[in-house]
Order: C-alpha cells, then structure tokens, then sequence
C-alpha cells in the first residue's frame, strides 16, 4: 500500500507531462495545417516570386483621329523604371542609391511605394526616364537587381495646346479614382483618361494589357522567359474634328480669352472646339509637376476649364432669336409688326435704354434683329411673358445640358418664377422679364448651347444632339437623333431673313464673307452694370463679352458655329473671329469687302 503512495506524484508528473506533450503535438499539427493549407497559396506566391516576375507589357491606347485620318492623339515609347520591393533585402539602401542615380529625391519615390495596394505588383519610380538615365541603371544592375527597365507607350498630342479641352488629357490614378467603380481593376500608377475624349472613352481606349513571367537567377536578374501574354491595343476612335478647320479657329483667336464651337447643323458633329487659354496636354502624360499643375490650378484665367461646355454667360442679344422664334409662334407679334424705338423706353417706372442712343425709328422683327433693337424686344417682352420665354428657350435646348459625349457639362440657366421662389425665396418681378427679353439679367448659357440654337434656325427646326467621336474601331456611335421641336416654316423664315440681315448691313457686317452669304446674330454680355462702366471705361476686366453665332451658306447651311469673346468690349471683335473661321472653312480671302459700320450697326 506505502508503495502506490510512492508511486502517486509520479503518476501526476507522467500525466501533466503527457497533457504537454499532446498540446505541442496538437499544436504542431495546427501550425502544419496553417503552413500547408490555410496559409500554402501565400508560401506558394513567396516560392514563386523568388524565382520568377511577372513583367505587365502596357496595352497603347487608341489613337483619336480626324475626319480625314489625320493623327490628333497617339503614343510614342518611353521608357519607365521600376522597383519590385519584395526583391530587396535592404529597400532602404536601394531606394537611397535609385534616387541618387536619378537625381531625384527619396520622398517621391517612396510616396509611389506607399501608394501601392498589391505584393509583387513592380512599382513605377520614374516614368518617361530619358536616355541617360536607363544607361546609368543598366550599368548598375548587378549592384540593383530589383530596379528594371520597361518600354512603354506614352501618350502624345501633336496639336499642343490645340483642341486641348476637346481631347483631353491622361495622368496617373487618383485615390478617389482607385475607389471608384468605374476604374474597378486598375492599379495605382495606372494612367487614365482625365478630361475631353480620353476621359469620356476611357475604358474603350485603354485596351487590354498583357504580361511576361520571367525566370530570374538569386540575384534577381532575368535568365528566360517563361510565358507572354501579349496586350490588346486600344481601338483607335475618328472624331468629328477637322484639323485644318481647327488650326483656323485657335488662330482667329490671336490671345484672346474666349470659345468658339462649329457644328454640323444637320448631324449635330463638331468639326472645331477651342477654348483659350488653353493647357498643353502632353504635360499631363507621366505626372504633371506639383508647381505646373497649382500654377495652372490657381491662374485666375482658368486654362483647365472648358469654356464651350462650361463657361455659363448672359447670351446677350445672341437671346432675341429665341425671343423673334417664341413671339412669332406665340402669335403676339407677326412679320408685319412695328414698334418705334426713340432710343429708350420707361418700362415700370425704370428707364431702359437701346444699343443706339439716338434709337432706331420704326423696325419690324427682321429689322430689330439686323440692328439688334432692345426696344422692339422690351415690347415682345412684356408680352410674351416670363414663363412663355423660358418654355420656348428650354424648347431650343436652353437651361439644361446638351448631352454632348464630354465629361462635366454645365446647363446654363433658364429662370422663371418657380426657380426664383426656391432658390431667393421672393416672387418674381415683370422688370425682371424685360432683362430677360434681351438676354441679361439671371439667363446664362453656354457656346454649345447657343451653336445649337443657330443650328436650329439653320436646319429648319431641329434638336441635335452634339457629338465628338465619329466612329470606334471602324464601327459607327449611335447617338440620339435629330429632333423637331415645332417651329413652323414661316417663323423660321423669318427669322432666317433677320440674321441674313445682321451680317448683310446690321450690326454683324464684320462676318460678312465675299463669295457665301451668312446669317447670324450679335451680342453684347455685360459683367458690370452700364454705372460702373462707364465710371471706368479702361478697366479691361469689366469689358463686356463679345458674342456672335451663325450659319452658312444661309439658304443651304453646313456650318453653325458659336463664338464668345471674353471682355471683347463689343460683339464686332467675335464677328471678325467668326468670319476668319467661316473664311477658312469655305476657303475665302480672309479680308472681308464690307462697309465701315453705321451709326445703327452696333450692339
């Protein structure tokens, strides 16, 4: 009996020794279980890695065509050097010895490695390194096995500046962008479409990219290639731009700020866009330098935004072709109509004023819109009223945006009573209309808009959609058609003779072409109002904008266009710029046989 006592604590010690032994057992097994199954693809990518690379081939974007085939955008090869992190054993080192064969500084490269969110995914340190560069690397590549070289296409814009806003531009991925469903699947250091075309098509013109897995030595150098995944080049797109047309138009601008916009009245294509001033886009291509782009970003001259689709301007008198269109439809005026214009008119107790101070007599509706009356459109004003005008201006696509194939369209705006009550709370006042009737006061819209409106009397009453890109890989875009928003013929009529008047004799005579007769109208935006004009005359930056829009020929149109001149003082400065590109497109002597203006042609 002593002698099982004895043998008790080693019983105890023999049991807890066992516990132990099956706790380590047990755990061996779960970390076995951890290596071999849960854990065996990661082990497995580690294994593969360090004998293996994957090299992505970048796919060239497609290239944007003109009309008639010429290169607007393409690509040219560049080169890249990459860092692959995981295949350095002292990163530090290397990133210290790439920035100083670079001449770079150590905080731009490590900022791309930070930004990275896949292993094994080599890590762009310098795009577009130039010639000296790669030789200096490659002499250093045993001493820097995990840097390499990769040739890849670079985006190139041959215009320049050129149609900048129209084309757009690429740059790297953003952060916001990389979170985005949109560009779901690409890496950062990717470069997508970020303005015009290239970001409106983005996804189509990217392509697809293709990869090369080679086999590398310990010391990370390539020994073979084990297999290639060519890429898929992106489609090339044909635009509706026409590049000589184009050219014509940035040069009629000679430094001034402003847009101009030609459409095909019947397709509703774009065969010219500017806007200045302008960027050059190839800047852009592989990471604009933080100084540029906060120069750019901050110059009270916007150069980044697009003036066609997003500068909103008081159209001015460019306005009353909406107003003749509405008050002849509405039947509260007909051709036959007069009213006398003394050179102003008191409208609720408020003295309104003419573009001609000694007024301009008896004038009927075509006359008024050749001389640009205020006073005859005053009368159609009040007429009319406010909520007829706006629903014939968002008739003739006014206040909301066309559906251009362009990213970040503005609409303009269109008021009536209901958005002054929501938006400032108080009703609408009838002197209000008045400003309307001439397009000031709180009516803005854009040059497209107002091209189109053009386009409309051009084509005999139709609604088109602007579009820039004409095909895709050689197959059509479907856009959506031309629509008839109900102006009868004899209104149209009308109002056509006006605008042939405008250009023949009236206050546009400075567009006026020897060999194609033209048909538009002026107008004069005010910034300021007429006090503060004139109590500083000299002020260029309270000059009034310049507008003129127009067709051509006028009995058998293929050309609307838009110009805006901004601070041009008056609507003679975008006429002249309007008939330098009107002259260029039916390819006339660009000094025009007109007449010096008349006392009555100015607006």
């Amino acid at each position: 009996m002593r002698l099982y006592e004895d043998l008790r604590p080693v019983r105890t010690r023999l049991a807890v020794v066992q516990v132990v032994v099956a706790g380590l057992v047990a755990l061996l097994l779960l970390q076995f279980w951890n290596l071999q199954v849960l854990r065996a693809r990661h082990f497995q990518d580690l294994a593969e890695n360090n004998r293996s690379r994957v090299v992505t081939i970048a796919a060239p974007r497609g290239a944007l065509l003109d009309r008639q085939g010429q290169l607007l955008v393409g690509n040219r090869p560049s080169f890249n050097v990459v860092l692959t992190p995981e295949h350095a054993e002292d990163l530090d080192r290397v990133v210290t010895r790439v920035a100083r064969t670079l001449g770079t500084g150590e905080a731009a490269i490590r900022e791309r490695l930070a930004r990275r969110r896949v292993p094994y995914e080599p890590v762009v340190v310098r795009s577009d390194a130039d010639i000296a560069e790669v030789a200096a690397l490659e002499a250093r590549r045993l001493e820097l096995p995990e840097v390499s070289i990769q040739v890849v296409p670079l985006r190139f814009y041959p215009l320049a500046t050129a149609a900048a806003h129209a084309l757009g531009r690429v740059g790297e991925i953003s952060e916001r962008q990389l979170d985005s469903p949109a560009f779901e699947g690409l890496e950062a250091g990717a470069l997508v479409g970020q303005a015009g075309v290239e970001a409106q098509y983005n996804r189509a013109l990217m392509g697809r990219d293709g990869y090369r897995r080679v086999i590398v030595n310990s010391r990370g150098l390539e020994v073979t290639e084990a297999q290639r995944q060519p890429p898929e080049d992106g489609p090339a797109f044909t635009l509706s731009l026409d590049t000589s047309l184009q050219m014509a138009t940035e040069r009629a601008f000679a430094g001034r700020a402003g847009s101009a916009v030609v459409l095909d009245p019947w397709t509703g294509e774009i065969l010219a866009m500017t806007s200045t001033p302008a960027y050059d886009p190839n800047e852009f291509a592989t990471g604009i330098d933080p100084t540029l782009w906060t120069s750019l970003a901050n110059d009270p001259e916007t150069p980044l935004m697009n003036r066609v689709i997003q500068g909103q301007y008081a159209p001015g008198s460019t306005f009353k072709i909406v107003m003749a269109t509405a008050a002849l439809e509405e039947g509260v005026i007909t051709p036959e109509t007069t009213f006398f214009c003394p050179g102003h008119l008191r409208v609720y107790g408020k003295v309104r004023h003419c573009s001609v101070p000694g007024g301009h007599g008896v004038v009927d509706v075509r006359r008024a819109l050749a001389m640009s009356c205020n006073v005859f459109f005053y009368h159609v004003g009040m007429a009319l009223e406010i909520e007829r005008i706006a629903a014939w201006a968002k008739r003739m696509g006014l206040g909301e945006p066309t559906g251009v194939d362009l990213p970040h369209e503005l609409g303009g705006l269109i008021p009536n009573p209901e958005w002054k009550l929501r938006t400032q709370k108080t009703a609408w006042y009838p002197g209000e209309t008045v400003s309307v009737a001439i397009g000031q006061g709180q009516v803005t819209a854009t040059p497209l808009q107002m091209a189109r409106v053009a386009a409309i009397i051009a084509n005999g009453g139709w609604l088109v959609r602007p579009h820039l890109v004409h095909s895709a890989g050689g197959g059509g875009l479907d856009f959506e058609p031309p629509r008839p928003i109900g102006i009868s013929e004899e209104t149209l009529a009308v109002v056509k003779e006006g605008m042939k008047a405008v250009v023949a004799g009236g206050t546009g005579w400075r567009a006026r072409l020897r060999h194609t007769v033209v048909a538009g109208k002026t107008g004069t935006a005010q910034v300021v109002s007429r006090e503060a004009l004139e109590r500083s005359p000299d002020d260029p930056s309270i000059q009034p904008h310049g507008w003129f829009v127009a067709f051509a020929p006028a009995d058998e149109p293929r050309v609307a266009l838009a110009v805006l001149v901004e601070h041009g003082g008056s609507s003679g400065v975008a006429a002249a710029v309007a008939r330098s590109i009107l002259a260029r497109y039916f390819s006339e002597e660009r000094r025009p046989a007109a007449p010096p203006p008349t006392a009555e042609a100015v607006d």
